[in-house]
């Protein structure tokens, strides 16, 4: 989500020195990868009021790459090479969608179905109430319904 891998590595290293320092404060209400998250969340946030970054590309991974996780995943390997095309094209179309999105639905969308994070859990990282966390995932989700209709992918 930085755009850089540089710039995720050194977020990645600021957050086990944080945690490092840290370590007696951990109470266990949660779990250390909840708390671990929370630390690398807080971090990554202040790194982007730093850098003042309105939109971040996804960097790395490409609509291909998302395909053939998906193939693997899905054990489609084998499809025929134009049902792979259209599956290249919509993975395309999602990763754009996304990235369209601010820093802050994007965040919790990847919390939530990347990172696969419980609504409680991005409420406690993010600080908010648990209805706030909904009303972003349902409004994150619809702008990317949205930009998928326009796009031809789904219907409105």
């Amino acid at each position: 989500m930085t755009g850089s891998t540089q710039a995720a590595e050194d977020l990645v290293q600021e957050t086990f020195l944080a945690a490092a320092e840290s370590l007696r404060n951990f109470q266990g209400r949660s779990s250390a990868y909840t708390w671990l998250y929370g630390i690398l969340h807080n971090k990554f946030r202040r790194w982007i009021r730093r850098k003042n970054v309105p939109v971040v590309q996804l960097p790395g991974a490409t609509a291909e790459d998302d395909v053939a996780s998906m193939d693997r995943f899905a054990g489609a390997d084998q499809l025929e090479p134009g049902r792979r095309a259209e599956r290249r094209e919509a993975a395309g179309m999602v990763r754009d969608a996304i990235e369209g999105l601010s820093a802050t639905h994007r965040a919790i969308v990847t919390m939530r179905y990347v990172e696969g994070l419980s609504y409680r859990e991005i409420a406690r990282l993010v600080g908010c109430p648990i209805g706030t966390v909904k009303s972003r995932i349902h409004y994150a989700l619809n702008r990317i319904g949205d930009e998928l209709a326009r796009a031809g992918l789904m219907s409105e």
